[in-house]
């Protein structure tokens, strides 16, 4: 009986009330859909980024030194690999250089040839000719010293991380190394925290992805809260709208919840009545908010795909984020329609139905 009367409470047709709660409706909807675009647009930015450098630049999982073959008893099913780094320098600039195998798995992707000899980023073609002198660190008979190496280019790549990577990284075959390079070995594919742990078992020290690319993902946390602040004033604004809504909604509904005790509701009942009337509103609002939010995803994507200066995104729906929103909502509702009921002095019941 309390639903159905809240119902019809909700949505009574007397004195415009029916075309208020559906504009409030609506409100709510369209509040919730700005909130999923945005946390969703910046979660796939931010993710995509993570996805990226973990596939690229700093791996899962990093360890100092060549330990391909223990590591891969531990993490059978996970990528491994070795590299190995070290410095060059070239008239164009100061370049890092990756000494790879067959097995390295760093995301590149090849414009022209392979990684035979040297592979140069797409991003330097202008700086670097089809053969290319490095100074390079080299270790002699007596001592280590500065040497000129000549490589002929044998490939053009390209990566996801794009020119902050690409412009400095160059690639060769790990048989050009020497005692002078720092090696590592590299896992993908693995939960961080489970790989360092038992890393730790077998004595060795693990970097995790995070550690090693610390600044940059203090800097994604700092965007990550910055966000949360903007969509916090948003949400701010949404509750104060909200009291107005529910402040009109209470002052309209005088009439019918006195004629409701006279009936013979108590006052509590009649409250309940209030509540659930203003939170089928409440609750209408959030399903056709999800509804248009995903539904502006797919536009989203959609229009992604067909515009190339768009990057093909793939969004999800923030399920924690508009969890956490609606529920707040919900609370923020109950609590508003108690005070607003109570401060309202109503006087004689009769008074109240005769509009005095």
């Amino acid at each position: 009986m309390i639903g159905f009367v809240s119902f019809r409470y909700a949505f009574s047709r007397s004195s415009g009330q029916r075309g208020r709660a559906i504009r409030a409706m609506i409100t709510i909807a369209l509040s919730l859909v700005a909130v999923t675009v945005v946390m969703s647009v910046m979660e796939f930015l931010q993710e995509g980024r993570f996805n990226d450098i973990r596939d690229v630049r700093s791996f899962s999982v990093i360890v100092e030194g060549r330990h391909k073959e223990e590591i891969q008893q531990l993490f059978p099913d996970s990528t491994v690999f070795e590299y190995g780094e070290g410095e060059a320098l070239h008239e164009s600039g100061a370049y890092m250089v990756r000494y790879i195998d067959s097995d390295y798995d760093g995301g590149l992707n090849y414009f022209y040839g392979d990684a035979s000899s040297l592979l140069i980023p797409y991003t330097r073609l202008s700086s670097l000719s089809s053969k290319v002198t490095l100074s390079m660190l080299r270790k002699g008979k007596v001592a280590t010293t500065m040497k000129n190496v000549e490589f002929t280019v044998s490939g053009i790549y390209w990566t996801k991380v794009g020119k902050e990577f690409d412009d400095t990284m160059l690639f060769l075959p790990i048989f050009y190394a020497d005692e002078t390079v720092n090696f590592v070995t590299a896992l993908k594919g693995v939960d961080s925290q489970l790989a360092l742990s038992r890393l730790e078992e077998i004595g060795l020290e693990g970097v995790e992805w995070k550690e090693a690319e610390s600044s940059l993902y203090a800097a994604f946390l700092v965007e990550k809260t910055m966000m949360y602040g903007v969509l916090s004033l948003l949400f701010i604004i949404i509750m104060v709208s909200m009291k107005q809504s529910v402040r009109i909604f209470v002052s309209s509904r005088r009439k019918e919840s006195a004629e409701l005790e006279i009936l013979g509701l108590s006052g509590k009942r009649v409250l309940l009545v209030t509540e659930w009337a203003f939170l089928m509103i409440l609750i209408l609002g959030i399903l056709l908010g999800i509804a248009l939010g995903m539904v502006s995803l797919v536009a989203l994507e959609k229009l992604s795909l067909s515009s190339p200066s768009i990057m093909d995104m793939t969004l999800s729906l923030p399920k924690g984020g508009l969890l956490f929103f609606s529920s707040f909502l919900m609370v923020f509702t109950v609590i508003s329609v108690m005070w607003e009921s109570r401060r309202k002095e109503r006087g004689m019941l009769w008074e109240v139905i005769n509009g005095k």
